[in-house]
């Protein structure tokens, strides 16, 4: 009966996954692609890069505060939280530093209600990165 119950269990969470999964798959992989790779654009690649980002609060509060996530017409914070789980931790691979947390529902609606606010988000990006790309080196 045990058994039966572990399987059971990890039936949901296989399917809480593939919830999460499809989502990323409709509201972001048509832009950051389907493993992550955008590809050649101004779009920018989630795969093994991403983590980067958490290494600095100012990474971080990034993440959920960019248009595409603050905007998004993923309107559940949870369901959010997991989906930016899911792009930090799977699709941002090694990248994420070791002991990063997961983004909670709290965290992802405090962050939405401060959006970025500007005409230049190539060069907002590329400030943030510099400064966690110069974080992560630290602590490797």
């Amino acid at each position: 009966m045990a058994a039966m119950a572990g399987l059971m269990m990890s039936g949901q969470a296989a399917l809480a996954l593939d919830q999460v999964r499809t989502t990323y798959l409709e509201k972001c992989g048509g832009c950051h692609g389907i493993e992550g790779l955008s590809g050649q654009t101004y779009i920018p690649t989630l795969r093994d890069r991403i983590g980067t980002l958490s290494c600095t609060p100012e990474g971080r509060a990034y993440l959920l505060t960019v248009p595409g996530v603050s905007m998004s017409l993923i309107r559940d914070d949870a369901l959010m939280a997991q989906v930016m789980n899911f792009v930090l931790f799977d699709l941002g691979g090694h990248s994420t530093p070791a002991g990063t947390r997961p983004f909670t529902a709290e965290e992802v609606h405090t962050q939405r209600g401060h959006p970025l606010s500007t005409t230049d988000l190539p060069a907002v990006r590329a400030q943030v990165w510099a400064r966690a790309t110069a974080c992560a080196a630290g602590h490797r």
